[in-house]
């Protein structure tokens, strides 16, 4: 019995020896995890705070391009610190670069790398940030007439007006559907799937279009006074320079020049000066904005090369800018529907069809794209319960490529977006 005794004592030693072993090496275990993290959060922590120091200097300045270099962590005093990386330990930097610095870098875009350093550990996020560009909307309006959205429009991608919506039945809203009113004006049970912002903050129309003129006239394509354009699927347009001329007691057309350009050999801006109308039609293989000194008219389909719709890796975009109205021509080619790929922007006035109280139906007119306007213009007359008397039921579909991407050149709003941040 007494050796049972001694042996249960021992064991009991020995196992005693061993969880204190086993302890210490945990607590010692612990203790390194614990620092790793915090050497890896400390890290991380300065990253990002190079990166909100950029964000909010940019949003203040969208041409900053200073950035920080070798900034000290928690006010560390040892400014002269060993290199880890190709960084100084325990200090954090950050590089601004666009277009100008890495042609990789998407026009229009700023990216951001920050850096930062703690010890052993380093960690780096890269940010892309852009100005919003009037193409993010599928449709705005300075102010909205009574000119109604009804039953059977269907639209996609967010839409917002300064004024107020008129609805008269039961359309469906896809996108988020903004005003700075409140509400809606009229009677229905409209469907708003991509839910409501009302009595939002105002977004100012942009004013100046010097720099999309100056692009027009230097690397881009100019004409003073009228031009016809057609896009071909080979990535080149034809035009016809005219201007009208009094010979005798009437007006006349007279053609001044004409001719083939490949998109790809200019900066993609399209312009006029001295108040010249664009009249547009054909199948764009290309990026192009088009901005018209005078109206612009749209005389037959306007489609893309390749459908985003169906292939959402195309690389196809269209601007058209009008400093007064955008017009679906009435004419023969457009009896019977009309599309348009694009992001239409109506500054002065409006987008809106040509005789659009005249006539019989026309079918759909689908736009893929946007819509912005000073002003909302009709597209169609409709009877209280009867549907459409004339012009064109609506179908508007947003191209969400939008979200990261705009027409070269195109207008930009005051605030910055977002486009990624990885770490």
């Amino acid at each position: 019995m007494g050796r049972f005794y001694i042996i249960l004592v021992v064991g009991f030693a020995i196992i005693g020896g061993s969880m204190k072993i086993n302890h210490g090496r945990l607590s010692r275990e612990a203790q390194n995890i614990t620092s790793d993290k915090y050497v890896e959060a400390s890290a991380r922590n300065a990253t990002r705070s190079m990166v909100n120091l950029c964000l909010y200097q940019l949003s203040q300045d969208f041409d900053w391009r200073d950035g920080y270099a070798n900034v000290q962590i928690q006010d560390i005093a040892n400014t002269n610190c060993q290199k880890f990386q190709g960084l100084n330990t325990n200090c954090a930097g950050a590089l601004i670069q666009d277009n100008s610095d890495n042609s990789d870098i998407p026009l229009g875009q700023i990216k951001i790398t920050a850096n930062g350093a703690f010890g052993d550990t380093a960690m780096t996020s890269v940010v892309m940030l852009r100005k919003s560009a009037y193409s993010e909307f599928a449709y705005f309006t300075e102010m909205e007439p009574p000119i109604y959205f009804i039953t059977g429009d269907s639209i996609h991608g967010p839409i917002h007006t300064n004024g107020k919506f008129h609805i008269w039945g039961d359309p469906v809203f896809y996108g988020l559907v903004s005003s700075k009113g409140n509400g809606w004006v009229g009677v229905g049970s409209p469907e708003f799937k991509g839910g409501t912002n009302f009595n939002c903050e105002r977004i100012d129309l942009p004013v100046d279009m010097s720099i999309i003129d100056g692009k027009a006239q230097n690397g881009g394509t100019y004409f003073e006074g009228d031009i016809e354009i057609e896009f071909i699927s080979d990535g080149t347009f034809d035009y016809t320079a005219t201007h009208l001329e009094k010979i005798g007691p009437n007006w006349v057309t007279i053609i001044d020049s004409t001719g083939n350009v490949t998109i790809s050999s200019t900066n993609g801006v399209i312009g006029t000066g001295n108040g010249g109308d664009i009249r547009v039609k054909g199948t764009l293989d290309g990026q192009a904005t088009m901005l018209a000194d005078g109206d612009i008219w749209i005389d037959d389909d306007v489609l893309y090369a390749q459908n985003p719709l169906t292939d959402p890796t195309s690389d196809d975009i269209l601007g058209l800018i009008s400093q007064h109205d955008i017009f679906v021509t009435n004419n023969a080619a457009n009896q019977n529907n009309c599309t348009i790929h694009a992001t239409l922007m109506a500054l002065d006035r409006s987008f809106m069809v040509e005789d659009y109280n005249q006539g019989s139906p026309r079918g759909t007119l689908e736009i893929v794209g946007g819509i912005v306007q000073d002003k909302r213009g009709s597209v169609g007359t409709m009877g209280w319960g009867s549907g459409i008397i004339s012009g064109y039921q609506k179908n508007y579909i947003y191209d969400y490529r939008y979200m990261s991407s705009a027409p070269p050149f195109y207008p930009i709003m005051t605030k910055n977006s977002l486009v990624s941040w990885y770490e």
